[in-house]
């Protein structure tokens, strides 16, 4: 009975750092940190239970098998768990850097299986001692059903633990591959599958042009990617508060299908920004964080290269605009150089556009 118990503590232990070891990493700082700590807790786990189960199957006369002496056979039982259980130690910890695998061609389709060793090696354990505590199995079936997985359980253990100095030994050359292409193809993947428009989108913030050229080529495949952009320019609250000011830095970059439903929800923003250069205006410490958010110079492209014969909608709205830049500022306000610049350059974007349009 207590055997039994071990049995399912011990399968429980497998259950838990398989779940964890498939989970993806995507951590930094201190939560890197405490997913590590976890997972070195659930591995001290599964081999305290695997040691106390390994106890109470050989108590049980479970691996009188490897030898008719007892001081021989508990010898013979402590390799036998040992290579067993730094298998599995080896593989799970191997198995959170996966992400992070160089090896190409033959090398990575090989690597998979010591990858994923923490799945497959506990079961060579578990499944021989299930039937080892159970008298009834072990006498009913041929002992090689037992005896062989758990002998190649420990040999592929140790072996796994020693296939680095065994490759280099040999002076075989791993081919691997630039972190660039892995970059490259975890980002291939993850687009692949991805259908919300919403995650896409916030893709196509990335500074790597190929990634953002992958995200818009799927982004453009969904049905309603147009009506998330909408949505997005419909939040026209305080201007700190939404993401609107990315779908122009969007707009800048590519072409929408239908450019008409955009007209309306593009000039209800302006207001918003107006806005906001008045509230920045009178900060009493100016500096250009505050502008750079704002994006009026891409604000003026957009409306120059997606939406032209529109101009007359968005004339008064850029009126007020003009004017909001124009303001003065408070009395007692700084300024940095920066921000002179940049608001100078979006003084001349504004009146380039309304001398033209």
């Amino acid at each position: 009975m207590f055997g039994n118990l071990l049995l399912g503590l011990t399968t429980l232990a497998y259950i838990g750092l398989a779940i964890f070891n498939l989970q993806k990493v995507n951590a930094t700082g201190e939560r890197l940190m405490g997913w590590g700590f976890i997972s070195l807790g659930l591995i001290a786990i599964y081999v305290l239970c695997s040691l106390f189960l390994t106890i109470s199957v050989a108590s049980k006369g479970g691996f009188n098998w490897l030898s008719t002496s007892t001081s021989t056979r508990n010898i013979l039982v402590g390799i036998l768990w040992l290579g067993m259980t730094i298998g599995v130690v080896y593989c799970a910890m191997l198995s959170t850097e996966m992400q992070t695998d160089r090896t190409t061609g033959i090398f990575r389709l090989l690597s998979r299986p010591v990858y994923f060793g923490n799945l497959w090696l506990p079961l060579l354990m578990l499944i021989p001692y299930a039937i080892l505590l159970n008298p009834t199995w072990r006498d009913s079936i041929s002992p090689g059903v037992y005896k062989i997985p758990l002998v190649l359980a420990c040999v592929l253990g140790f072996l796994i633990m020693m296939l680095p100095r065994i490759v280099n030994s040999l002076g075989i050359t791993v081919p691997t591959a630039s972190r660039d292409e892995l970059f490259m193809e975890e980002w291939t993947k993850a687009i692949e599958q991805e259908t919300s428009t919403e995650v896409l989108f916030n893709y196509t913030k990335t500074e790597d042009e190929r990634i953002r050229n992958m995200v818009v080529d799927k982004l453009r495949s969904l049905p309603a990617w147009e009506d998330e952009l909408i949505g997005i320019l419909g939040k026209t609250g305080e201007y700190g508060h939404h993401d609107f000011h990315w779908v122009y830095v969007f707009l800048d970059n590519y072409k929408v299908d239908h450019p008409d439903r955009f007209i309306q929800h593009v000039n209800n923003t302006l207001p918003a920004i107006t806005a906001e250069v008045g509230r920045v205006r009178q900060k009493s410490f100016l500096y250009t964080g505050d502008l750079l958010v704002l994006n009026i110079d891409c604000v003026c492209r957009v409306l120059d290269e997606q939406f032209k014969e529109s101009s007359a909608v968005f004339r008064p709205n850029m009126l007020n605009l003009k004017e909001a830049l124009e303001l003065p500022y408070a009395q007692d306000s700084t300024m940095t150089e920066d921000f002179a610049t940049m608001l100078n350059t979006y003084k001349v974007s504004v009146n380039t556009w309304l001398e033209s349009n």
